[in-house]
């Protein structure tokens, strides 16, 4: 099978996973399948620890890249691949083991897609999600504080120390190379439907 494969990256809060969903839902697993790079995120205990000993999360470094290339390299060949969940750390939670197939349309959702070229080699196409800075951080407080129960002013702190610095570093640098832009600011469908019909047209699907 002959994949197109899709790396759609942004910030954290720019709108990736609600896009990434809505296009699962209308594309279907026959035709699309995703991969998280949230899932290859390192152990808590194995995270590196900023100035006042606080995790950080917000690192290239936070995840297994190279079992994130060896399984897209994988995928490619035509194989599926096997992946634990990644559960936010939240030890109540069983993490279920999910099983991604070679699809003709694949999805690598994430943060550090574009600045690893090590990673950014196999995608046939690269889509950035844009968003004001602050809108992002309201979405991520809504997002950690009242749907995951993280405290809010540790939501803070990580966005301002951990997440606005990486972005700067590590993924607003790489903008320019996407070859999709797409602002996000609105809190609607109008992001996700473009980016829908730029996969449709990239991929030669007519209809779904």
């Amino acid at each position: 099978m002959k994949s197109k494969l899709f790396g759609i990256c942004g910030s954290s809060g720019s709108g990736k996973s609600f896009i990434v969903k809505f296009l699962k839902k209308n594309l279907g697993s026959e035709i699309l399948s995703v991969i998280y790079q949230d899932n290859y995120y390192k152990l808590r205990e194995h995270q590196e620890k900023d100035k006042l000993g606080n995790y950080n999360f917000d690192l290239p470094s936070s995840f297994h890249q190279n079992e994130l290339i060896a399984d897209i390299i994988k995928i490619k060949s035509g194989k599926s691949i096997l992946r634990k969940e990644y559960t936010f750390n939240n030890p109540s939670i069983k993490p279920n083991l999910i099983k991604v197939e070679p699809n003709s349309v694949i999805i690598v959702e994430g943060l550090f897609l574009f600045n690893d070229p090590n990673i950014s080699k196999f995608f046939d196409k690269k889509i950035f999600i844009d968003c004001d800075m602050s809108i992002m951080i309201d979405r991520r407080i809504k997002r950690d504080h009242e749907k995951r129960g993280y405290d809010k002013s540790d939501v803070l702190y990580k966005y301002n120390n951990h997440v606005i610095p990486a972005y700067n570093k590590f993924i607003l640098p790489f903008k320019e190379k996407a070859d999709l832009i797409i602002k996000n600011d609105k809190n609607d469908l109008s992001a996700a439907e473009a980016i829908l019909e730029y996969i449709k047209k990239e991929s030669g699907i007519i209809n779904n």
